[in-house]
């Protein structure tokens, strides 16, 4: 029984065996397909037969029951795409103890690149939303001021607008800045740089000064001229013209040269013009001062030297402008009763109603009064002399004499009104008298005027007397300055 009973089993166990063996070997049918689809051209990768070799064992069977019994988490690689020509090797699957159990599935994707370039990455575009996004601030261009409207301009006048300086002008100019004349600027003869104009047939017959204004001026102008005249006694006629207008037109105003030596010490005169409103205007200006005498004289007479100018223009308010002729002015002098030497002074107008001097008789300490003066050169033409005087309080009148440089213009009766005696003679009747001094009795430099009383009488404090005021000179062409006194007075 033993033996048929082990046969028994083992036959058993045969059958058991076999069957082990019909699935193990099923098993290895199936798996073989399987390895094929993995690896072309029939190749199988040491993966695939280490996968048929583990098959055969139990501990396989086992780990596929841990695998069906236990999830494993799933990772899915795509690596970019090869480029053509190489074929793709399949990856080992990874040791199941490396992958971590018990974990959220994770999924990485790579985005396959072009062969050959390096993707440049992109920024990720926010999502939209209903609102449109403001955009980023952009520096706005200063808004353009809308043109106004240009108005018709009114129809303008035929002349120039006249516009008022807002300020003083005041332009100097000197020697050298006459154009067209003959300059010369060393200084060696009249004592100063200078320019001269000769005769009109000559090669420098005039003398222009150029200047611009920003505005036409609204009132009349001064143009003041530095000048000299030559050595001989007739003046040179000229003509002085602004923007082409004539404004002055006769003799030269300034003074002769004496001829002395080299003129440094000649008589330059500074004489001033008058230039009308609307004869300057603004822009480019032209003063022109020409000589007339047709002569085509050089380095000799006839001719006019011209210096230093200055042109004034007031900015201040003023009236209608005048239109006022350009005449030469006379510079005159102002002399009061204390500028009389050689006369009894008294200055506190206790009697005859002001300061006054006293000229007593010939025979007296005090039989004359002189005044003294200096002139920057000869005058032009005949000089005035106005004084003013008063007689004593006797019937006849004093007779008296006047004289210039010690040359007699006046001899006779005393041309002023008597005292009338009254009180201290505050209401005394002064006489103003008018002389006439013929410019050839006037010199450049010191010059005098003398009053003398001729009565053959040496009184004091009583008459006969005549009593000296104030006095003035008026010189054309030259200026005028009274010198003070040296004498003492008690």
């Amino acid at each position: 029984m033993v033996p048929s009973a082990v046969t028994s089993a083992r036959r058993r166990h045969a059958v058991i065996t076999g069957i082990i063996a019909a699935v193990v070997l099923t098993g290895l049918v199936l798996v073989a397909p399987m390895a094929e689809s993995a690896t072309p051209d029939g190749a199988q990768t040491p993966g695939a037969i280490r996968s048929m070799a583990f098959a055969l064992t139990p501990q396989a069977l086992q780990v596929s029951a841990d695998v069906t019994a236990t999830p494993t988490p799933r990772v899915i690689l795509i690596r970019p795409t090869s480029t053509s020509g190489s074929l793709p090797t399949a990856t080992a699957p990874p040791s199941r103890a490396a992958l971590p159990t018990a974990t959220r599935s994770v999924i990485t994707i790579e985005t396959p690149a072009p062969s050959g370039v390096t993707p440049t990455p992109t920024a990720a575009v926010a999502p939209t939303t209903p609102t449109t996004a403001t955009p980023s601030p952009t520096a706005t261009p200063a808004p353009t001021a809308t043109p106004l409207p240009t108005p018709t301009p009114s129809p303008s006048p035929a002349a120039a607008p006249t516009l008022a300086p807002a300020r003083d002008v005041r332009l100097q100019f000197t020697a050298e800045d006459w154009a067209g004349g003959y300059y010369r600027g060393d200084s060696q003869a009249y004592g100063r740089p200078w320019t001269a104009v000769y005769g009109a047939l000559s090669d420098y017959p005039q003398a222009t000064l150029g200047f611009t204004l920003d505005a036409t001026p609204g009132r009349a102008a001064t143009i003041s001229i530095t000048g000299l005249d030559d050595e001989w006694e007739t003046l040179n006629p000229i003509t002085l013209e602004v923007n082409g207008e004539t404004v002055y037109t006769g003799p030269s105003p300034f003074v002769n040269w004496d001829g002395i030596g080299n003129g440094a010490n000649a008589a330059w005169t500074t004489v001033p013009f008058t230039i009308p409103s609307g004869v300057l205007r603004t822009g480019p200006n032209e003063i022109t001062f020409a000589n007339r005498t047709p002569v085509a004289s050089f380095n000799s007479p006839p001719y006019v030297l011209l210096a230093d100018a200055v042109l004034e223009i007031s900015g201040r308010a003023a009236g209608a402008p005048t239109a006022v002729p350009i005449v030469p002015s006379s510079v005159a002098a102002a002399f009061t009763a204390a500028d009389w030497t050689g006369a009894f002074f008294r200055g506190d107008a206790q009697f005859y109603g002001r300061p006054w001097s006293a000229v007593y008789g010939a025979a007296s300490p005090y039989p004359r009064a002189t005044i003294r003066f200096r002139l920057d050169g000869r005058p032009s033409g005949p000089a005035t002399f106005t004084l003013t005087g008063l007689d004593d309080e006797l019937a006849e009148l004093n007779p008296i004499a006047i004289e210039v440089n010690d040359q007699q213009v006046f001899s006779g009766p005393s041309p002023f009104l008597n005292w009338d005696g009254i009180d201290n003679g505050a209401d005394a009747a002064w006489t103003d008298v008018t002389v006439t001094i013929p410019a050839e009795l006037l010199e450049r430099g010191r010059n005098q005027i003398t009053v003398t009383n001729l009565s053959p009488s040496g009184n004091v404090n009583a008459p006969p007397y005549v009593l000296l005021g104030d006095a003035t000179l008026e010189a054309p062409g030259t200026s005028v300055t009274p010198i003070t006194p040296d004498d003492s007075r008690s």
